[in-house]
Formats: C-alpha cells, sequence, structure tokens
C-alpha cells in the first residue's frame, strides 16, 4: 500500500509540473472529442512532428511542427524526437507508449493531461468525472488505466479540501 501511495504522489507532482510533449494524432483525436483541444494548446507546450499533422489533416491552432529528428515510421519518428527534444510523449496508442518506455521517455495519455489541466487550476476538478466517462464511452482504455485516472483524481480532491482547511 505504501508504494501505492508513493506511486500516487509521485504522479500527482509529476502532473502538477506537467508542461507539454510531442503530441501523437491519437491525442489529438481523442482530446478534439471531449471538447478540449484548444484549452489544452492553449495551457501546455503541444508539439506536432510533420507526419502527426498529415495524419491528422491539420496544424491545430497554438500548436509548434517540431523537426523531426529521423526518419522512420510515425511512432519511431514522434518517439526519436520527443527524446532528441527531452519531452514527454502524449498518445493513446500502446505501442507508441511502449517504444517511449523502452527508451526512458515520459509519456501521457488524454486521461493525464486531463487531470494536470486539473492538477493545475485549468480546468475545474469537478468536471473530470463528466470527461472521465465521456472519454471511457469511446477509449480503449483498460479498467487499470481508467483506476489510475480515477486515483490521482481522489487524490486531487483530498488535496484540495486538506487547502480549504
Amino acid at each position: 500500500m505504501q508504494n501505492i501511495l508513493c506511486d500516487l504522489a509521485s504522479l500527482l507532482r509529476e502532473l502538477q509540473g506537467f508542461r507539454g510533449g510531442v503530441i501523437d494524432t491519437s491525442t489529438l483525436i481523442y482530446l478534439e472529442r471531449l471538447g478540449m483541444l484548444s484549452r489544452t494548446a492553449r495551457c501546455f507546450s503541444l508539439l506536432l512532428i510533420p507526419q502527426v499533422v498529415a495524419e491528422y489533416g491539420a496544424q491545430p491552432e497554438g500548436m509548434v511542427i517540431a523537426a523531426a529528428s529521423c526518419s522512420g515510421t510515425t511512432d519511431e519518428t514522434l518517439c526519436q524526437t520527443a527524446r532528441a527534444l527531452g519531452q514527454p510523449v502524449l498518445s493513446e496508442d500502446k505501442q507508441v507508449l511502449r517504444r517511449a518506455r523502452a527508451l526512458n521517455l515520459s509519456f501521457y495519455n488524454s486521461l493525464m493531461i486531463v487531470l494536470a489541466l486539473c492538477a493545475q487550476g485549468d480546468l475545474p476538478l469537478n468536471t473530470f468525472p463528466k470527461l472521465r466517462d465521456k472519454l471511457y464511452a469511446f477509449s480503449r482504455y483498460s479498467p487499470g488505466v481508467l483506476a489510475v485516472g480515477d486515483a490521482v483524481y481522489e487524490a486531487l480532491r483530498r488535496q484540495r479540501q486538506a487547502n480549504w482547511r
């Protein structure tokens, strides 16, 4: 139990310090479907590689194109560019996240990005449950991923309550 609490505290600190990363097409689509893409782009630095712009069909407002650091598949280029820039990977794709983990890169999905918005006060905490349910309706998140998100939300709620006292 102590390990879970330490991991949760560490994840909360990460989300409170989250500043952005190199974003994949899947996360662009998820954030757009949530109605959170423009808010996320205003609050965080979201970097695109040219392949993601091509896949998505546009360069969303407020996002910057980063020069690709290698040539290869979109997944390879995304992770290598994130590595070269010292940025996290933002993706929903398990293959991309595995590749990021293999390169010792931080990575976040849309659920964690929404929680980062809440943790930093850019989104009211009470909006998270509705966004979580909306995300769950179309995402492929495992019950374990959702459970981590729910645990982070509860920790944020407790933290806010403690700060109000």
